[in-house]
């Protein structure tokens, strides 16, 4: 008995390091503390760009390992720092499988919130016909209920950057109303990538996004989006998720995160 306890001990704890942030030697993960997140958490603006080479500000619940994300110096957007993120076969925690810092922040209903990231895909990065999410917007379930599927999501697949929405009147990993604003923008590699949303969130017909590429206008959506039964608006994560059990490495750079109240306020093409 002396010997099975502590075996069921290791099993048991296996078992639930899925859902918690990695015990990890990367000290740009030990400095995103929840004193730096609140501080993130409670502003309306604020450039997350990892300039200090850390992830301070940032959530790191959604890292699995010490390599999930790292500060990368030789491919950066401005500055002279960026986040790389890399996914490995079995890399899965909070139900799925993932690489993803989040930005704490809850975004208010029916008034509009602008944001901002550049995005690198290395020459290397593998072609799949399955989809994977680069940066998503997540609804905030209470605590105890369940929460739906991401209400704006950015994706790649089969070489091609789409955009997804999803709505209903609650929660749900089926929701009623799906919608992909776009999904014809080339996902060129070996270069930068610049994007730009503005959002208004509503739980009514009232929801707008406005997105630009690459300084570009691309398209504006309006009309449902979100869980009309929730009292908290999304957040923001970005890194890499999939929705599948990737069989080789994916990686993935992202830099200049902001979130404002103006599309300046945002400019990922700026040195901050």
């Amino acid at each position: 008995m002396a010997r099975i306890v502590p075996l069921l001990l290791v099993i048991l704890l296996a078992a639930c390091a899925g859902d918690q942030a990695p015990a990890s030697t990367n000290p740009a993960i030990e400095a995103a503390t929840p004193e730096a997140a609140e501080v993130t958490r409670t502003s309306e603006v604020v450039h997350l760009g990892f300039e200090d080479g850390t992830f301070k500000g940032w959530s790191t619940k959604r890292l699995v390992a010490a390599y999930s994300a790292n500060v990368e110096s030789e491919q950066v957007r401005t500055g002279r720092y960026a986040a790389r993120f890399e996914l490995r076969h079995g890399d899965r925690v909070s139900e799925g499988w993932r690489a993803e810092l989040r930005d704490p922040y809850n975004a208010p209903y029916d008034s509009e919130t602008w944001y901002g990231f550049s995005t690198y895909l290395p020459a290397d990065y593998p072609d799949h016909d399955y989809s994977c999410v680069l940066a998503q917007w997540h609804d905030q379930a209470e605590e105890g209920e369940g929460s739906g599927k991401p209400p704006i999501a950015h994706r790649i697949m089969e070489g091609r950057f789409d955009v997804t929405t999803e709505a209903s009147p609650t929660a749900s990993v089926h929701p009623r109303e799906k919608g992909v604003p776009y999904e014809t923008m080339r996902a060129v590699k070996g270069v930068w990538h610049d994007f730009v949303y503005r959002v208004r969130w509503s739980r009514g017909d009232e929801a707008e996004i406005e997105m630009w590429k690459d300084g570009e206008p691309i398209f504006e959506y309006n009309g449902v989006l979100g869980y009309a039964d929730e009292t908290v608006g999304p957040y923001f994560k970005f890194g890499m998720y999939c929705g599948e059990d990737v069989q080789e490495p994916h990686v993935v750079i992202h830099d200049s995160y902001g979130r404002g109240l103006s599309y300046q306020d945002v400019d990922p093409s700026l040195a901050r």
